[in-house]
């Protein structure tokens, strides 16, 4: 039976990212992914030789000094140079559009200067626009990990973190309109404002706020660059293969791992990176309480996505990348509610990009998220890709034609498009092995425990979207603390200035 120092289950970010730091340190490190192909959701796949995002299509932290918070942590895992940030526009990053009104809205990049551009389009609102952003400014003062040089040790919740941004956003502004363009970024991780925290709210959207960008080659400039240097490293990376149970429990620790491709192995540590249902599912249920198992079946799923993928006749230039949302009303809460089976005109965003087809020519893509709920596809649940029934695909036609002539109708860039394929809440369940295709894992709700860092069993340990904070940097921040707790505070100390790095 072959030993190793860290096991890290899943190869999304935050997998690779664990992988990468431990190894950094000299570890042993065996790295399993259950799908066929490395990476999760930052993976790439391409229709027609064009190269579509699964998961990744935009991120904050980046910044042209380069001292950004994902900046910082690309260079210390030694990956900062292979990646290139493209950044949207920075006078309109973001573009809202509310047909209902007839209101059309860009938000620039700079927390500070949505501020003052607020001011000058809601001058009634002035007041609560300063009284919204002194607020959101206090909680990012007082939450020092969102600078790698805070990641040292794990702050204590604030006030805000027991607040729901709803409370905030009605304490501080009347209009509805502006209501839902300040807290419109709660799309970027699925949970109402009525449930979510306001100082969750303003940690997620500090960065994305900062600077929106994507990346040349999207996702998977992540996952080469991690996995080029993971190699370097000699982690030995297996596909296809995850943890089937963990047994032999002496004194809290598990002994022995039994894989799925029938081997055992036995290790020092284990960072599990995937859903803390799924976890669950692999720990032995005599050597965890009950409550620990109730807690985590209580956790409930974000919001999922339809999508659909594919390319435009229009111009658009080299490095541009433009994002629309387009809003059926002015209510958050309501947009992130399931009211019946089969939901039409949701909230959705539209990315587009200049993308470059397998045999060089350039093209124009874009993909449309309109907003879904596993509740949409539950009559499907059982059946497999490829395996479904026909009524499931005359429901993606039926989805399709409504997102089409919607994206049509308020976006004049998107007349000429063509749909390459769609997916469903399903697709992404399965294609990602996830338990039910949500889009950011578990709902950031208040007062929730989630599952982060050492589990019961002593030297088991959970990290990913779910366990702090959604999307790239939350993950890689968890990666960070969970490394942290592996390789001891004064190693890690050292780590973060540079200082006990053992590979390039």
């Amino acid at each position: 039976m072959k030993t190793y120092d860290s096991i890290v289950v899943g190869s999304g970010i935050t997998g690779l990212t664990a992988a990468r730091i431990l190894a950094q340190h000299g570890k042993t490190v065996l790295l399993l992914e259950k799908a066929p192909i490395l990476g999760g959701s930052l993976a790439r796949f391409r229709l027609e030789g064009i190269p579509f995002d699964v998961g990744f299509h935009f991120t904050g932290g980046f910044n042209d000094e380069r001292n950004g918070v994902l900046d910082t942590m690309l260079s210390l895992l030694g990956v900062r140079e292979q990646i290139r940030p493209i950044y949207f526009p920075r006078d309109a990053a973001h573009r809202m559009i509310f047909p209902a009104s007839g209101t059309d809205y860009s938000l620039p990049s700079g927390t500070e200067i949505v501020r003052e551009q607020l001011k000058r389009d809601f001058p009634k609102q002035k007041a609560g626009i300063d009284k919204y952003h002194e607020r959101f400014y206090h909680v990012i003062r007082n939450t020092p990990t969102l600078e790698v040089s805070g990641f040292d040790e794990f702050p204590p919740p604030i006030d805000d973190d027991t607040i729901p941004l709803q409370r905030v956003l009605d304490d501080c502004v009347s209009d509805p309109l502006l209501q839902t363009i300040l807290g419109g970024l709660c799309m970027c991780y699925g949970t109402r404002p009525d449930e979510v925290s306001f100082a969750t709210h303003a940690r997620v959207c500090y960065g994305l706020q900062e600077s929106l960008a994507r990346t040349e080659n999207g996702g998977d400039a992540f996952v080469d660059a991690l996995v080029g240097v993971l190699k370097s490293d000699r982690v030995d990376i297996r596909t296809r293969t995850s943890i089937e149970a963990c047994t032999d429990v002496e004194k809290r620790k598990v002994l022995r791992f039994v894989l799925t491709d029938g081997t055992e192995v036995s290790a020092d540590s284990c960072i599990f990176t995937i859903h803390p249902k799924s976890i669950v599912t692999l720990l032995p249920k005599d050597k965890i309480s009950k409550a620990f198992q109730a807690r985590v079946a209580d956790f409930e799923s974000t919001n999922g996505f339809f999508t659909l993928y594919g390319d435009i006749d229009a111009p658009i230039g080299p490095d541009a990348v433009t994002l629309s949302s387009i809003m059926p009303s002015e209510d958050l809460n309501d947009m992130l509610t399931c009211h019946s089976p089969e939901p039409v005109d949701g909230p959705m965003m539209v990315l587009r990009s200049l993308e470059k087809k397998s045999s060089g020519q350039p093209v124009h893509t874009f993909a449309a998220l309109e907003v879904a709920f596993t509740e949409t596809t539950d009559r499907w649940f059982n059946t497999a890709l490829k395996h479904r029934p026909q009524e499931y695909y005359d429901y993606k036609a039926r989805r399709t034609a409504s997102v089409v002539k919607r994206m049509k109708a308020h976006l004049y860039e998107c007349q000429n498009l063509r749909v390459i394929d769609s997916a469903s809440s399903l697709t992404y369940r399965d294609y990602l092995y996830s338990p039910d295709g949500s889009a950011y894992g578990i709902r950031q709700k208040i007062g929730q425990f989630n599952v982060a860092g050492r589990l019961p069993l002593s030297n088991l340990y959970a990290a990913g979207q779910s366990a702090l904070l959604p999307g790239v940097i939350g993950g890689m921040t968890s990666a960070f603390f969970v490394c942290r707790s592996i390789l001891g505070r004064d190693t890690f100390k050292e780590y973060l200035a540079g200082k006990t790095c053992l590979t390039a």
